[in-house]
Formats: structure tokens, sequence, C-alpha cells
């Protein structure tokens, strides 16, 4: 079953604000393009009367069309029938407009008070229907001087929405903060894992071990999907338990990169059959894991723990952001979930339902990081990542 105009014209309709008329001209520009000039206005017009008819599209002011409860209601299941032929950019907005209602007031918690930025997604002009043209806006104006996005209310997260917002990025501190407020080790597998059969499943692996050394010294690892193919490994600490000092975002880089070494320490110790699995993908001699960020050619085998969003005006995607790449969502996984989590489990719709429960296990308790920051004392980060044999 292949798409058809009709689909077209009911998608682009579904995707404007609610109530809101769309003149022919831009329905036409939009349709044709996508129909790759297969048809003409007036053959769009006897389309547009049918749906018409059809009690899917209502008229308003001569050529002014808006979509009908039944129009929205087929062009949800046709979505399921054809989706793969129509516009990613209209999917993709659809699937967030039918989502964000349902989680916006879990969403906002994790964006209040903190500069964000949002991703906008748009139409490819040489192919509409498998890729989109994505905008990134950090501020909400740019001029006479650049003013932050703050969203703070399911109203303002909804505004965006409606205004092709789909993926919500907050900063890691609020505004003109000293600290972050969340430590964020950042998975990032090199291409080579993802030849390998069991690539996902050796991430899990990697963010079990990091999950175990936060445990056995004492802080709460709280884990999230990161909506594409990685895992992050989250925690918060008592702001009373740590040192003072004159830079707190390089302190928690090197926690991450302490942890990242403690990490690998554990990974190695592994049974057998496990680390052949990994050195299967990893070259000999070679550490599986990296806390290196620049010189991305060296780590094509290996997984970085990544820690640079440990900055000023450092972001990431909020837990139950929709990612714009792929439409799935960066959602938390259960401490308990982390071997059965996949990421089907993060389609919008199966989040939706279980909001309460993954927003519960992902709470972001604070910890005390006295053991971690022991350690530290002791610590020196590597120049560069050493070959263990």
């Amino acid at each position: 079953m292949s798409a058809i105009v009709e689909d077209r014209v009911l998608l682009l309709l579904s995707i404007k604000e609610k109530g809101k008329f769309i003149d022919f001209n831009h329905i036409a520009e939009k349709v044709i393009r996508d129909e790759k000039g297969k048809i003409t206005p007036h053959q769009l017009r006897q389309v547009i009367d049918k749906l018409i008819s059809e009690g899917l599209v209502k008229a308003e002011r001569g050529e002014h069309y808006a979509i009908t409860e039944r129009g929205y209601q087929l062009i949800s299941e046709r979505l399921r029938e054809v989706g793969d032929d129509l516009n990613l950019s209209y999917r993709l907005v659809f699937k967030a407009k039918q989502y964000y209602p349902l989680v916006a007031e879990t969403l906002v918690y994790y964006l209040k008070d903190r500069p964000t930025s949002v991703v906008k997604v748009f139409s490819d002009e040489e192919d509409p229907i498998h890729r989109i043209k994505p905008l990134f806006v950090r501020y909400a104006k740019y001029k006479p001087k650049p003013v932050n996005i703050f969203i703070n209310s399911s109203q303002e997260l909804l505004r965006y929405v409606d205004d092709h917002a789909i993926d919500f990025i907050p900063y890691v501190h609020k505004q003109d903060a000293k600290m972050p407020d969340w430590l964020v080790i950042d998975m990032d597998a090199g291409p080579k894992f993802w030849l390998h059969p069991k690539g996902f499943d050796l991430i899990k692996v990697i963010a079990n071990s990091v999950a175990e050394v936060l445990e056995e010294n004492n802080v709460i690892p709280y884990l999230k999907f990161s909506g594409s193919r990685g895992i992050q490994i989250w925690a918060s600490f008592k702001r009373e338990d740590l040192p003072k000092v004159d830079d707190y975002f390089a302190l928690y880089r090197k926690l991450a990169m302490l942890i990242r070494d403690l990490t690998e320490q554990k990974l190695q110790n592994l049974p057998s059959n496990t680390l052949d699995e990994f050195y299967k993908v990893v070259a000999k001699g070679k550490p599986i894991t990296t806390s290196q960020v620049a010189k991305k050619e060296e780590r094509e085998d290996q997984v970085l723990l990544d820690w640079s969003s440990m900055k000023p005006a450092g972001d990431v995607r909020a837990p139950f952001s929709l990612h714009h790449k792929t439409g799935l969502i960066s959602c938390p996984i259960k401490r308990k979930e982390i071997f059965a989590f996949t990421p089907d489990q993060a389609e919008p719709q199966k989040v939706a339902e279980r909001v309460e429960e993954l927003f519960e296990a992902f709470k972001l308790e604070p910890s005390t990081p006295t053991r971690l920051l022991s350690q530290l004392k002791e610590y020196k980060p590597p120049p560069k990542q050493l070959t263990l044999f």
C-alpha cells in the first residue's frame, strides 16, 4: 500500500496549530513538492474538495483549509500503514504533537529555570520523504542581544511544539550557576561497535559497570537511553559534601574520568567469554573505554565515556525529550531493567504509558560523593589512553 495525495494533505494540515486554517497556496507548494510535481494545482483542488465532502477537511474564507477530527483520526491510522512514504519532518512533528501533551509536566521538571536549546525540524528540499532539515535554536531572540530560551510550564513547551520544536536540550546547570546540577557521562560507541551483532548488548554491559562503580561508592546511578544508540549515566551530588574549589565544572570532569578508569578496571575483570566479545571489536591491547574526547578516528573501536557536557553552558538532551534524528524518546531506564532494555521501548506511546514510573526512576536524588572524592585526591587523569598490554 502506498501513500496517496489525500494522505499528504491531511498530514500537512494535522501538524498545524489546532483550528488554524491554511491557505491553498501553502498547501499546494508543499504537496506538489512531496509529489515530485506529479499533481497540478487543479488536481489538488479536486482532492481537497473530495476531502471536504467526506468530512475530513473544512474550508473557511474561500481557499483556507483545516483538518477535522475525523481527518485527524484517519491520518493517524494511515501513518501506521503508509508513513514511510510521507514527509519525514511532518511525521516527526505529528509524533511530537501526540506525545508531548502526555508528558509535558514531567519534561518541564528537567527544563525549568535552565537555558534550553530546541531543535525545530523542517523538510529537506531534495528529499523531504526520507530526510529532515534540523534547525538548532539556542535563543528566544538574538537582537539587540541574545536572550536564552526558558521553558517553565507545559503551556510554553507546547507552544514550541506547535512551532515544530520537537527536541529539548537544557543546560546542565541553572542560569549563571557556578557548578552543574548533574554529573552526566554520555556513552558514545565508535562505529565498529555497531558492526557487531551484539553491539548494543555490549553497550549495556558497560553502562551496568559504570552504574556498579557508582553504587560501590555510595552514589545512586540513573540510567537514560540517549534516544539514538547510546546510554547515559547521570548522578546528583549533595552540594554541602563537595569541597570548596575554584572550578566545580573541572571537579565534575575529573570525577567522570575517575569513574571511567574504575569502570575499565571492572570491565577487564569480566568473565573471559564476555571479554572475548568486546575484543572482537576492540583492538588487542586497547582499553574498551576511553575518556579522550579528541581524535575521534583513534577511538572507532572504543566506547567514549564522554564528560564534555561538564562545562559552563554544557547541555544534554532532557529526559523524556524526543530525539529529532530517530523519533525515539531519550527515556529513563530502570536500574534493574538495563539488560532487558531495547530501543523499541523508547517509542513515544510506550514511554507515555509508563511516564509516572519512569519519572520515579529518574528523580536524581542527591548522593554523598565522599568515597569518590577521597580517591580523586590521588588521581591524575592520563594525558592519553595507554595500552593495557
